[in-house]
């Protein structure tokens, strides 16, 4: 990318999301020159989403960055591939992200999933279906809605056993598959449904991630939208193809990326990790291999083999987004994100931070010393 274009793309990024990066760059002593240069393909595609859908640079990183991982060798401890889950109120462009740009601008590598789908047709349609494939569905929820609970269990265990690379029933067997799923549903329906119709261990394999929308950002949607069809009548959806091989892709073809031997940055993962764990998004242990597979995962679209400081720092901005999935769930996990995020507010200030009551606060707070959590 041009650097005019490239300092445009980064301008938009921080404008409308992440005046904290700045300060991180700063700290950390890598500037913003070298963070375009290292990310200038990431910037690229997502200022590329940004210009049909405001305000979606950022939680595109997560789908654009995690499908590279089908193409990438895994580090030998690590079996499974990057998923992920994206949560946001309806009508607000999950399904035009996941379907109508990802899916149809990778039409090879990419399956769309049917609106409707059950276990033992998913089952039938063998290995090369599922094998180094990225698969997608929009709206994961109306896939488990109206099954039975014994269907909706059996569609549980498929994707458990599917993300862990082996799967059997009666007489179909998936062996040895590498694959990924970028679902979406609706936030509205995310706490209400989500231990009603999918498993802890399905969304410790498919974390799910949050863009948040509220309604001046909504207004701010529609009139961009009248903007851009006013301004360009055939303007067309971008095309955000991946650079991963023409064809299907080969084991033995994979591209390895190496990882540095530097502890600040083994350190920061860590971090990162644990507070993934402390909002039930994922387990410790299976986060820290997913943030570290995420950086790789950067390095290979950038067309790097070797991981870099800046791959990190990118992640440091959707790392926000991960956590919104857990603190919108409960009380418990609102009153620590905000005793977390304001160490040094009184309890007044935090309660009315926070917009639950007095009584509420101080009981969960009780809770969480308790739990030692704080």
């Amino acid at each position: 990318m041009k650097k005019a274009k490239c300092q445009n793309a980064a301008k938009r990024i921080w404008n409308n999301t992440v005046d904290k990066l700045i300060d991180i760059l700063a700290h950390d002593g890598l500037d913003l020159k070298n963070f375009q240069k290292d990310c200038k393909v990431t910037l690229r595609l997502i200022d590329q989403v940004e210009s049909w859908l405001e305000g979606w640079a950022i939680p595109s990183i997560v789908p654009i960055v995690n499908s590279m991982n089908i193409n990438l060798k895994m580090p030998e401890h690590v079996s499974k591939l990057n998923s992920c889950l994206l949560i946001a109120p309806r009508g607000t462009g999950k399904s035009e992200l996941l379907e109508r740009i990802l899916w149809r601008s990778n039409p090879t590598h990419f399956t769309l999933l049917d609106s409707k789908i059950f276990e033992s047709e998913l089952v039938a349609k063998g290995k090369e279906y599922f094998h180094n494939k990225v698969l997608v569905h929009p709206d994961i929820l109306t896939a488990f809605q109206g099954l039975t609970p014994k269907q909706r269990q059996q569609l549980n265990y498929l994707w458990t056993g599917a993300l862990e690379g082996n799967y059997s029933r009666e007489r179909y067997h998936l062996e040895g598959i590498s694959t990924m799923v970028l679902f979406g549903m609706a936030k509205e329906q995310y706490a209400l449904f989500r231990g009603e119709l999918l498993s802890a261990t399905f969304f410790d394999r498919v974390p799910a991630y949050v863009h948040n929308v509220d309604m001046q950002m909504k207004s701010s949607l529609m009139k961009f939208k009248d903007d851009r069809d006013e301004r360009n009548p055939k303007i067309k959806r971008p095309l955000i193809v991946l650079p991963l091989p023409k064809d299907r892709i080969e084991d033995k073809a994979k591209v390895a990326v190496s990882f540095p031997h530097d502890e600040e940055m083994n350190a920061k993962i860590r971090a990162y990790a644990l507070e993934l764990d402390m909002y039930e998004v994922q387990s410790a242990s299976r986060a820290q291999d997913y943030i570290k597979v995420f950086v790789m995962c950067n390095a290979l679209l950038n067309g790097r083999r070797t991981v870099s400081k800046s791959d990190l720092r990118l992640y440091a901005l959707v790392h926000p987004l991960f956590i919104s999935s857990g603190r919108n769930l409960s009380v418990e996990r609102l009153v620590l994100s905000t005793i977390k995020a304001n160490p040094d507010l009184s309890d007044m200030e935090l309660i009315e931070k926070s917009g639950i009551a007095k009584r509420t606060f101080y009981r969960y707070k009780k809770i969480l010393r308790m739990k030692s959590l704080i």
